[in-house]
């Protein structure tokens, strides 16, 4: 699959495991990053799964409605942070457990 047409919350996902991989590079005992890593990637790819299904529909209408009211870069703020400290000191069940906690940090 071609990871340029991924969503951006496939995306976002996507590069903080990149971050935490660079981390590893720097430091290869840093295990937090290396398995907050993993879990990034593995919530990437379960998201691409449920491209489509209700909660994604949900957080698509939160965020144009965020947008168009220009709350978004509050939520992106509050998202980005969120997904730092995946695996470090939060752990999403997998990639509906992240979408609702998007979803909590979306609602008004």
């Amino acid at each position: 699959m071609d990871t340029d047409d991924d969503p951006p919350e496939v995306q976002d996902l996507e590069h903080a495991a990149e971050w935490r991989l660079r981390r590893v590079d720097q430091d290869p005992q840093d295990r937090k990053s290396a398995e907050a890593a993993a879990l990034l990637q593995r919530l990437a790819n379960e998201l691409r799964a449920l491209q489509g299904s209700t909660l994604y529909r949900e957080l698509g209408a939160i965020c144009n409605w965020l947008a168009e009211s220009d709350d978004i870069s509050d939520f992106a703020q509050r998202a980005h942070d969120y997904r730092r400290r995946i695996g470090i000191d939060v752990w999403p069940e997998g990639g509906e457990a992240y979408l609702r906690a998007l979803l909590d940090m979306a609602r008004p």
